[in-house]
């Protein structure tokens, strides 16, 4: 139990001592002064004050940290006498997990256009920014109250860096420092990708990122350490590019380290480790593999979405499992790249902002003032013509217009079924109509999608709406596609 005591000796927040002080130096006076605490404690109200009793508690040894009430640094000292009386894991675990220790958070995620508004449907920027959005909120107010809750005056700190577009128009992605919206204290910081040449401007797709990570990794050091005066407590990287530059960043600072891959690539493009040398010139996977190996084996813990993505079932390989082997030739064979059974890893789904995407039925929530310019969407000859027949239902599919999400192969089906055809409509949300893609294979779905179009003669019976960037119309766009009895189709499993 010496680790542990020494731990509680030495943490501390900025030089602020917490938990333990000086008077405390050995095994025997720790549960002396525990004792002691507890008695004085079991002679006041529950709801007493830290500021109450802190003066005996750090004549006797202790710190700040072990509650805001008589009632929990009760637990916490009871919990921590029964872990030095009769050591077992789940004891440590509940004690560890009450001690604050995560005030700063740093979360990577630097490809695309990461911004709050106007930039959902562009290039390499779809659920992961609304994921990532969502995930601060609920964690700073979880912080928040786990600081209070255990007698601590601290105020914590998110960053989101990403990166810094100069030329991004009608977006916010040129501004250094930005503040998310509903938070206190979080904030988006953008670095900029640079060369000996300077800054980079242009766009770059999330494969093309690959030589620029170092630099920019390098920068967010300079940046982090500015803006919050200190290390981070914890790291947390999104998909490839943001998870390389977390495993760096938290190799060099020592700092606990997050993965979250969103989506390995791995599994999406098949058989792309025996042919990477054929994906090589547009994919890079040589790049992004290497880059997944290291993140997913140097990670303190991995958050994933659900079990297939881990180990797959009877049909399909997990996501991480297809990285336990594989061979890449001319280049590497993985022999044991990751254990799934590794108890690092963790299920946490994300779900949906309740507060936004709430069901149809609930008619006294719904949004009926935006109801015409849905049906301007829906059924207006903007974009390509409309629909022939209105009162069809509607089969509906939104999400990034690139070859994964398979949108151009759900128009595909539709175009082979006139079955299909003569009893609902389809209308897929994806691109932009007036501004050509600088993304490749965007371009090519782009390309497919016309082409699709004209080959079925599909015009009056398929909707190809541009990408919609306003996510409270798009939660009443959903639940007025359910009012036509419609459905909505994740094009990218079928």
């Amino acid at each position: 139990m010496y680790p542990l005591l020494n731990f509680l000796r030495a943490h501390n927040y900025k030089g602020m001592t917490m938990m333990l002080n000086d008077r405390i130096r050995s095994l025997s006076a720790l549960q002396g002064a525990l004792r002691k605490a507890e008695e004085h404690l079991s002679g006041l109200p529950a709801d007493t004050p830290y500021s109450d009793f802190h003066h005996r508690f750090q004549e006797l040894g202790l710190e700040k940290g072990w509650g805001d009430c008589a009632k929990r640094a009760q637990e916490t000292l009871h919990l921590l006498l029964d872990l030095l009386e009769a050591p077992d894991p789940s004891t440590l675990e509940k004690f560890l997990g009450t001690i604050p220790m995560v005030f700063n958070v740093v979360i990577l995620s630097p490809h695309g256009y990461f911004a709050q508004a106007n930039v959902l449907g562009y290039p390499d920027t779809g659920g992961q920014v609304v994921y990532i959005l969502d995930q601060v909120r609920a964690m700073e107010n979880e912080m928040l109250l786990r600081i209070k809750q255990q007698g601590l005056d601290i105020t914590p700190r998110i960053l989101i860096v990403t990166r810094l577009l100069p030329d991004a128009t009608g977006t916010t992605c040129g501004q250094r420092l930005e503040k998310v919206l509903g938070t206190e204290h979080t904030h988006i910081l953008r670095v900029p990708f640079r060369t000996e040449s300077g800054i980079v401007r242009k766009w770059i797709s999330r494969f093309e990122v690959w030589p620029y990570l170092e630099t920019f990794t390098e920068d967010v050091a300079h940046e982090i350490s500015g803006e919050l005066q200190a290390n981070p407590d914890l790291i947390i990287g999104n998909y490839s590019d943001g998870n390389l530059v977390a495993c760096l960043l938290a190799h060099k600072m020592g700092v606990t380290h997050c993965t979250i891959a969103h989506a390995l690539e791995k599994t999406k493009y098949p058989n792309s480790d025996l042919y990477w040398k054929k994906f090589e010139d547009h994919y890079h996977f040589s790049c992004q593999f290497t880059t997944d190996l290291i993140a997913m084996n140097h990670a303190d813990f991995i958050i994933t979405s659900t079990f297939q993505e881990i180990a797959g079932n009877k049909d399909t390989v997990g996501q991480y499992e297809s990285h336990m082997a594989f061979t890449m030739p001319g280049m590497y064979r993985v022999v044991h790249g990751i254990d799934v059974f590794d108890p690092k890893f963790n299920i946490v789904s994300p779900g949906a902002d309740m507060s936004i995407y709430f069901p149809y039925s609930e008619s006294q929530r719904r949004l009926t003032s935006l109801h015409p310019e849905i049906e301007e969407l829906l059924y207006s000859n903007v974009d390509n013509n409309e629909h022939k027949y209105r009162n069809k239902p509607i089969i509906f599919s939104m999400a990034r217009l690139d070859r994964v999400k398979n949108l151009t192969g759900l128009v595909e089906l539709y175009g082979k079924n006139p079955r299909l055809q003569e009893l609902v409509n389809l209308v897929v949300v994806c691109g932009d109509h007036g501004n050509p893609s600088k993304d490749k294979e965007e371009q090519a779905e782009f390309k497919k999608m016309f082409d699709l179009i004209e080959q079925y003669n599909l015009n009056g019976h398929v909707r190809w709406i541009s990408a919609q960037m306003n996510r409270v119309r798009n939660a009443e766009l959903y639940r007025y596609i359910c009012d036509t009895k419609g459905a909505f189709v994740a094009a990218c499993f079928l």
